[in-house]
């Protein structure tokens, strides 16, 4: 066949178009595996309860109330004799309100009353997505106001792990009311962490996660720079107890390192050698018990009221 003769032009068109249907189908195979990846993030199986308190001993009671932007949460109050302060424990995603019995025994055992609650898009809440962090401060302020409505809670910290953790720091500087924060596993952005998190969880390629982020940051209306602990440590004021997993493969510990830099001489950091992502309980439970106790004790003594 002669170059430039009509049938070599014919087969040049056929091949040029044929590669541009392919590519388009791969973009569109890519934007389609994607769309799927960002709508299963946002809306995460939510777990059912298999396990309740008073399994463990501890008298509780089941109540409900609305986050600052009116969607319903389920909770569980846990009260203390005599208590004078309570801890308000904030799950990690995908959790729920369940995996605040890790901590709630040792808590409430040492005098303090324990709510959890799940937040919007998990466990029994109310709430049609999940924001990893941004739109779940509004029920982290519900919870602080539940508990200021109620009255007789005491001074108040806040405990959190992983999108829990960072949670907790994102809505602190807005919580005066606030006057201590434990972070285990807090990501100190969440665009420093989304790719690599998406692929471990998902195996996805780089191409793939990076549509399905930028998808996700659409369907929510939140980019994941909106997400962004580091900013708000700088911005707050209570003690900040952070802990973070040696071996963190989700969220490394120079996470902490960041954090503790943006809120300075408040901050203390606490890596715990071979720990996983939020695993740092399991590692050492009578050392992290004590040393969150501890932190507990001497920042909410010492806070102004």
């Amino acid at each position: 066949m002669l170059v430039g003769s009509p049938r070599h032009r014919r087969a040049l068109a056929w091949g040029a178009g044929g590669l541009a249907v392919a590519l388009v189908a791969a973009t569109l195979g890519v934007a389609g595996i994607a769309w799927y990846a960002a709508d299963h993030v946002i809306h995460p199986p939510r777990v059912p309860v298999t396990q309740t308190p008073a399994d463990l001993g501890i008298p509780y009671e089941r109540v409900t109330f609305s986050s600052l932007d009116g969607v319903p949460l389920v909770g569980w109050w846990m009260p203390a004799p005599g208590a004078s302060a309570t801890v308000v424990f904030l799950h990690a995603y995908g959790a729920s309100k369940q995996q605040s019995l890790a901590v709630a025994p040792f808590l409430h055992a040492a005098g303090y009353n324990v709510l959890a609650f799940d937040f919007r898009a998990h466990g029994e809440s109310g709430g049609t997505h999940t924001t990893l962090g941004v739109e779940e401060t509004k029920d982290v302020e519900g919870a602080v106001g539940w508990l200021e409505a109620r009255g007789g809670a005491g001074a108040v910290a806040l405990l959190g792990w992983s999108m829990g953790a960072a949670t907790a720091i994102n809505a602190a500087p807005r919580l005066p009311a606030v006057k201590a924060v434990v972070a285990d596993s807090s990501f100190a952005s969440l665009a420093a962490v989304a790719g690599r998190s998406l692929h471990q969880a998902t195996n996805l390629p780089p191409q793939v996660g990076d549509a399905t982020i930028l998808f996700a940051s659409w369907m929510t209306g939140h980019a994941p720079g909106d997400d962004d602990p580091a900013r708000a440590a700088r911005d707050g004021q209570q003690p900040l107890l952070l802990i973070q997993g040696g071996k963190d493969a989700l969220v490394p510990p120079d996470n902490g390192v960041a954090l503790q830099e943006a809120a300075g001489s408040r901050a203390q950091l606490w890596v715990v050698p071979g720990a996983a992502h939020t695993d740092a309980l399991r590692a050492g439970a009578a050392e992290y018990e004590g040393r969150v106790l501890s932190f507990l004790s001497q920042s909410l003594q010492e806070a102004p009221p």
